[in-house]
């Protein structure tokens, strides 16, 4: 009853509002898609203009349902800031033609709109993401402005007010940048396809088929969530919301086998996360890279096929091991959904999702477009499955839902381009590239080991789309000035991004999953980081060996797969104790996993050696009857 006079205590103007502004952002998406005839600035600018006004009207709409006030001068902050949007927006699209003409003498209308649209920007993507990502806009911008007076390299010989404002404002290199740009042509169409199919039952048949295929295993309901996470991560593209809509049924069971509660957060946690870097639909970092590089979308989702699997692999055995300690078993077949329901009523997921694989590797059709048509399929099979049927209102509220997950997007897009754009401006990028270069004394492995925390620390405060957009610019070349691959350079900081959502002491998937399972959220994070590892290490890998991602003969790629396959199961294996439990086999098979890891036939020949040394050990003393069992970490802590 709550929540229905919450939801009541929505003004009904806000909820047409909302209503319209959403269709307006995913309708036009749709349209300039179908048709083609839209410029590529005039997209972006509509698509930031409309994703401000929907951003402060679902703040309103948020404050209403939760019955809590927003002071009136905020009110009228966030009003001013819309019509300030709105205004951007129609007179950028009235000069869209002859805009080029006003690059480099703005007129004063200009730079005074420009300043007020980067400023209203910069305060919605606080209270929607949070200060981080604006406080290194305006630290970018105040170095734009007062460069000259920096020391040493850092210096440069600094920009007027008019020429920054009209640098970020009026070009295509700052707010409506590269990464604006990507959110607005293909993120958005891969979002909108995403909300389509989950307005399909696309969750439900994930679940269900997760259910069919694990739950009668041991340990079935851990694999259940790896499983449907990993599918169900494959159309959300927020790790958070992947634990909210997956993790409130599979955390439970999880704990109701014996799981103990921080385990169980902590398997949803890494799941869920590792949405993002699953194809054939990733994060929107993964778009923005194709985008950098200059390949398709269809090259990146390729070379992200085998470190996702491996990712996921190394979930499943991981909570395979814990169930062999805890000696759990799988649920009964009555409780379980059969695989020829599932797939009698999912039967239109699987032919979409096939259809864009299709498109995008075999046809290599562009993303966007391959987004539309799969949208049009995934409607129009829906009518003819027992699932859910998309009707006009399913329609509405798929769009609906879609223009509200692109906001976050968008924002960051947005903001994150300001500061690529004072990079790129500044010359600050190259120079921070060379620096990097410099402090890691030519060390490649350094180099990797101070990008990676660098990534990490960027993600406790940003999302993945901008700590991707600003380490693509100074970190992602300096690995590339070492001789890394470029698509593995940027592979490389992409994942670092993602996996900041389960890295404390700020681990917001590690948190969202704490909250369900009612654990203690640091204690949750920790054993997500350990659940997780293999992720961490999964980038050093292919750095060393772009043979990961697809890079190679048949023979390379084969023997890669098959090393890192044996170095992250070691791992996994040594860090739960499990099925050898003393010591001294734990630190041989950690051993053996980081030889595995160094690139080099002599280090791969040597950590095989070690394990087959640890199997034998291991047998000699089971034959003496020495059997070593941890189960400590089987006491569950609900």
């Amino acid at each position: 009853m709550e929540e229905i006079k919450q939801k009541a205590d929505v003004p009904g103007w806000l909820k047409w509002s909302v209503i319209i502004m959403g269709i307006l952002l995913s309708g036009f998406a749709l349209y300039a898609t179908t048709t083609g005839v839209v410029s590529i600035m005039i997209q972006r600018v509509i698509h930031i203009g409309v994703a401000i006004v929907l951003a402060i009207l679902t703040i309103f709409e948020t404050a209403c349902k939760k019955n809590s006030k927003i002071h009136w001068l905020h009110r009228v902050l966030m009003i001013v800031i819309a019509g300030i949007a709105v205004v951007a927006t129609c007179y950028l699209v009235l000069v869209d033609d002859e805009i080029v003409f006003h690059l480099g003498d703005p007129s004063l209308f200009e730079i005074i709109l420009g300043c007020l649209l980067v400023a209203g920007l910069l305060e919605i993507t606080r209270r929607i993401m949070g200060p981080i990502l604006p406080a290194i806009a305006v630290i970018a911008l105040l170095y734009a402005v007062f460069g000259s007076i920096m020391p040493g390299g850092l210096a440069h010989k600094g920009y007027d007010f008019e020429r920054l404002v009209s640098y970020i404002f009026l070009s295509d290199d700052g707010v409506f940048g590269v990464p604006t740009g990507v959110s607005a042509t293909v993120v958005v169409m891969f979002v909108i396809f995403g909300s389509f199919l989950q307005g399909s039952g696309a969750g439900t048949v994930f679940r269900d088929g997760a259910f069919a295929i694990f739950g009668r295993v041991r340990g079935g309901p851990a694999k259940v969530a790896v499983v449907s996470s990993a599918l169900f991560g494959t159309i959300s593209g927020s790790a958070i919301a992947n634990v909210a809509t997956v993790g409130t049924f599979t955390i439970p069971l999880m704990k109701g086998v014996g799981y103990p509660a921080r385990f169980a957060a902590g398997v949803e946690a890494v799941a869920s996360t590792g949405g993002q870097i699953m194809p054939p639909i990733m994060g929107a970092g993964a778009f923005i890279m194709a985008q950098i590089l200059g390949v398709s979308y269809g090259t990146v989702a390729l070379a992200a096929v085998i470190p996702a699997i491996l990712y996921f692999y190394t979930c499943l055995v991981t909570v395979d091991l814990q169930a062999m300690k805890c000696g759990m078993k799988g649920m009964p077949a009555s409780e379980l959904p059969r695989i020829k329901t599932v797939i009698r009523e999912g039967w239109h997921v699987v032919l979409t999702l096939g259809t864009l694989i299709f498109l995008l590797v075999g046809v290599r059709l562009s993303p966007n477009k391959a987004a539309l048509y799969c949208c049009i399929l995934c409607v129009v099979l829906s009518w003819f499955s027992q699932g859910s049927k998309m009707k006009g209102k399913e329609i509405v509220d798929a769009l609906v839902d879609a223009a509200k997950g692109m906001v976050s997007v968008a924002l960051a897009c947005a903001t994150a381009g300001i500061v690529v754009g004072v990079l790129g401006l500044t010359g600050l990028g190259l120079k921070m590239s060379g620096l990097l270069v410099y402090w890691s004394g030519g060390s490649l492995l350094l180099l990797m080991i101070l990008t990676m925390i660098t990534g990490v620390i960027l993600g406790m405060g940003l999302p993945t789309t901008g700590v991707y957009i600003i380490l693509s610019v100074l970190a992602a070349p300096a690995l590339i000035k070492l001789g890394v691959n470029p698509l593995s350079a940027h592979m490389f900081v992409f994942y670092y991004g993602v996996l900041a959502a389960i890295t404390p002491p700020v681990a917001l998937a590690s948190y969202a999953a704490a909250g369900i399972a009612g654990a203690d959220y640091m204690a949750v994070g920790w054993e997500a980081v350990k659940l997780g590892l293999a992720g961490f290490l999964m980038p050093f890998i292919f750095v060393f060996d772009p043979s990961l991602l697809g890079i190679g003969s048949p023979w390379q790629i084969v023997h890669v797969i098959f090393i890192a396959t044996l170095s992250v199961t070691e791992l996994a294996m040594s860090i739960q104790g499990a099925p050898f439990a003393r010591p001294f086999s734990r630190v041989l098979l950690c051993i053996s996993s980081m030889l595995l890891l160094a690139p080099g036939m002599i280090t791969d020949i040597s950590g095989v050696a070690l394990f087959i040394v640890v199997i034998v050990y291991e047998r000699i003393m089971k034959k003496r009857g020495q059997e070593a069992v941890d189960t400590k970490s089987c006491e569950n802590d609900r």
